[in-house]
């Protein structure tokens, strides 16, 4: 069985870059997701109402819209940091593997 890290659907790694770019792939899905969202939010008319799902539940409680869209701009603010954060680790990895 090959070394690496695990997969969250259970597949072995093959290594450190492997995972890294999945790691890489599922941030920029979630940020495709979240500007999805924001933009969104950002078009709805001052009248409508904006639900949130409870976590883990089908459950929906009625948010302010307001709160919710500057929210969301906080998690999309902060997912594009971690993926800059992780595009500049690769870029030096791979500096640093070049000299």
């Amino acid at each position: 069985m090959p070394s690496g890290g695990v997969h969250p659907d259970g597949c072995a790694a093959p290594g450190p870059t492997h995972t890294s770019t999945a790691h890489a792939e599922a941030l920029s899905s979630k940020i495709k997701e979240q500007k999805i969202i924001v933009d969104e939010l950002s078009n709805l008319k001052k009248n409508r109402r904006v639900y949130k799902q409870q976590q883990n539940s089908n459950i929906f409680f009625l948010e302010d819209r307001t709160k919710i869209f500057s929210e969301s701009k906080n998690t999309l603010d902060e997912l594009k940091k971690e993926y800059q954060a992780l595009e500049n680790s690769e870029t030096t990895k791979v500096k640093t593997q070049s000299t």
